[in-house]
């Protein structure tokens, strides 16, 4: 969808202007003007009388030029008919305002919702809306919304679901003196632009330097996934999401089911892209703030500066829980530190650098001229308490002074306090310098760059190798014998057809053998040894052990004896046991479910019988890289275990990575698939191997 003459039309006509200066004609109106919107703008009223000093039409077919949008200030049940006269003009963009469509739940508005879709289709229009607030574009001094204040001109592109978090956004603005807007685009119902087309739009703006959105829900996930990772690649994209807490899908049958949630995997579609989420409106708006100023640290080595060693020490504290690193400072720097001051104070040299409660506004110009010559530092924090003597507004005269004195190398000053320090702030605001209150927010916000500045450079394309789909291609007619031969009744795959479709799949398993008559002990003993695993055979239980269906450590033949005959009673009459060789290594789950927005997501967690107690999962969404596979592991508690712990043996990463690939490849190859399931899957140095499977179908 092209959306460059939407944003950017030469003429516009606003139906429905009004003289009443609280309607929502008169302040759209009032606003175009106010912009100083420079191209052939037209008022449409009944009366044809003149507002705010423009004439007006009563017909937008009085209009002999085509205008390129027109902004529909009416109610919905005028608005929907309406559309055939702006076609009849020959004018294909609208912008619709009036609510009571989809949104609501009464039969009328979802009437009035499908009205308004089949006249989008018939007419092939670009409508954005409705229940939207409109859209800002200060390249061409557009300001289609009825929002109070006029833009100021930026970089800033936002795209919000939300017309209140606009409204907070543009308020803030203004007050901030290097921060504005290139666009403000407010989606509404998603009628028919959506967010993927806004942010495709932005993406390639040469206006807008970075994108922020608020987003509640999302309309082709599939096409969105596409569109955010094109644009992180070209300018930073920050995201906020509500309905964290919301959850996602529910299954009885499987433990994947239940442990994928909307949420998390809104989450894996943003960290892949290499998007960043902030977690509320103020770390947006922090992370906005610092991509337009471009205060972005060059790495996560971290270096601070205070005048306070309990304040210094807490934010040590948060730095590092954050996943960034104190830099060490050389001993060339500590020298030097030690020289300078030696006449004056003994001050702490080491990360952070404690400059006593006492420090001047020369102590801080003196340690960080020296401290900023490190090679290695990322970014600089200035921590300051405003005591006694402390010299608030000189010191930040002196930070500026060291900002550009060292090219604006990335140094944030955090200066504590209300009254004592606003001054300070204000100058440091106008000078371009992000400054900030409190520091608890901070590092997060640096962690969070860090991160999708690293994403930028491992960026690979998200393609799955045919590798991983040759064994399945070349069994496929097997693997559809598996679902053709399952019960009527039954919504899945017992344990061994199970294992058989993962094995088909080019996966290693422990083979099961199917025990029924006491004789077959002997054959499996002497086929695959000790010690071995006995589980329940029943095409009822879903979750073995549960029912105790599960006997492990088996190594003489008296234990194989009584596993086989509880376990018979356990299954039903002729129902036998299976039997496995018992593989040691750290227990994984790996499975995969069909999201209903974003497509196939798979899940990497810990497994066994603690998988859902613990639910400590990483969700991908499919197809990924190595590298979002491996970012996504190693930022997780899973990441224990690729490190050596007492006698046990790392797991072989790319292992890891070949199983939760070919499980994707399971759902994508085989559509009767809802949801496939490893649990556990036994990693070992080398290897993996499925022991246990669960397949449940659509």
């Amino acid at each position: 969808m092209n959306l460059k003459r939407f944003f950017k039309p030469r003429a516009v006509a606003i139906v429905g202007v009004s003289e009443n200066p609280k309607k929502v004609g008169h302040l759209v109106a009032k606003n175009m003007l106010a912009q100083g919107y420079a191209g052939d703008l037209y008022f449409i009223h009944p009366s044809g009388k003149t507002i705010l000093g423009k004439a007006t039409h009563s017909s937008l077919a009085l209009i002999e030029k085509v205008v390129d949008l027109v902004v529909l200030a009416i109610p919905a049940k005028y608005a929907v008919p309406y559309l055939d006269e702006v076609a009849a003009h020959g004018c294909r963009n609208v912008v619709l305002f009036a609510a009571g469509f989809g949104e609501t739940d009464s039969p009328e508005s979802k009437i009035l919702e499908t009205q308004l879709k089949a006249k989008i289709d018939e007419h092939a229009m670009t409508l954005l809306g409705p229940n939207c607030i409109g859209y800002i574009n200060t390249a061409n001094n557009m300001n289609a919304t009825f929002f109070s204040h006029v833009a100021p001109h930026g970089t800033v592109g936002i795209i919000s679901q939300s017309g209140a978090l606009g409204s907070a956004f543009l308020d803030y603005v203004p007050v901030k003196s290097h921060i504005g807007i290139s666009s403000f685009i407010s989606l509404g119902n998603k009628t028919a632009v959506d967010e993927s087309d806004c942010l495709e739009y932005l993406t390639h703006d040469e206006k807008t330097n970075v994108i922020g959105m608020y987003l509640e829900d999302i309309k082709d996930g599939v096409r969105f996934r596409q569109v955010l990772r094109a644009a992180t690649a070209v300018k930073p994209v920050v995201i906020l999401k509500s309905g964290r807490t919301k959850e996602g899908s529910h299954a009885a049958m499987s433990h994947t089911g239940s442990m994928v949630g909307d949420d998390a995997v809104f989450d894996a579609v943003i960290r892949q892209a290499g998007a960043i989420r902030a977690s509320s409106f103020a770390e947006f708006e922090m992370l906005l703030k610092l991509y337009t100023l471009e205060a972005i640290p060059t790495n996560r080595r971290v270096l601070v500066l205070s005048n306070a060693g309990g304040m210094g020490v807490l934010l040590a504290d948060e730095i590092v829980s954050k996943g960034l690193h104190l830099v060490t400072v050389s001993q060339k720097t500590s020298d030097r530190l030690a020289d300078a001051f030696e006449d004056t104070k003994k001050i702490s040299v080491h990360n952070p650098i404690d400059l006593l409660g006492d420090a001047s506004s020369y102590d801080y110009r003196t340690a960080i001229r020296l401290t900023m010559k490190e090679k290695d530092i990322g970014s600089v924090i200035v921590l300051l308490t405003p005591q006694a003597n402390t010299e608030v507004f000189e010191t930040a005269k002196v930070l500026r002074d060291i900002y550009h004195e060292f090219k604006y190398k990335p140094l944030y000053p955090i200066f504590m306090g209300k009254e004592s320090v606003s001054e300070a702030h204000t100058y440091l605001e106008k000078e371009g310098i992000a400054s900030f209150r409190y520091f608890s927010a901070l590092p997060s916000v640096l962690a969070k760059i860090c991160h999708a500045e690293e994403c930028k450079l491992k960026k690979a394309t998200e393609v799955v190798s045919p590798e991983y789909k040759i064994a399945l291609s070349a069994n496929k007619k097997k693997a559809q014998t598996l679902f053709d031969e399952r019960s009527l009744h039954q919504p899945y795959l017992n344990q061994a057809d199970s294992l058989q479709l993962l094995l088909y799949a080019g996966m290693k398993i422990a083979k099961p053998f199917h025990a029924v008559h006491p004789e077959d002990l002997t054959t499996v003993v002497e086929a695959v040894g000790y010690p071995l695993v006995a589980k329940i055979a029943s095409e009822e239980v879903t979750h073995k052990t549960e029912v105790a269906g599960v006997v492990t450590g088996i190594t003489v033949r008296e234990e194989l004896e009584n596993a086989f005959q509880s376990l018979s009673i356990l299954g039903g009459k002729g129902a036998g046991c299976y039997l496995q060789k018992q593989v040691s290594g750290h227990e994984l789950i790996v499975g995969a479910v069909r999201d209903n927005t974003f497509g196939i997501v798979v899940l990497v967690g810990m497994g066994g019988v603690y998988a859902e107690l613990y639910k400590e999962v990483v969700q991908f969404s499919y197809p990924f890289t190595v590298e979002q596979f491996e970012d996504g592991i190693l930022t997780s508690k899973i990441a224990t275990l690729t490190k050596k712990f007492r006698n046990m043996p790392p797991i072989d990463m790319r292992s890891l990575f070949d199983a939760a690939t070919r499980i994707g490849v399971i759902a994508e190859m085989m559509p009767q698939v809802k949801e496939v399931e490893i649990n556990p899957l036994i990693a070992t140095k080398d290897t993996v191997v499925a022991v246990d499977g669960r397949v449940i179908c659509q």
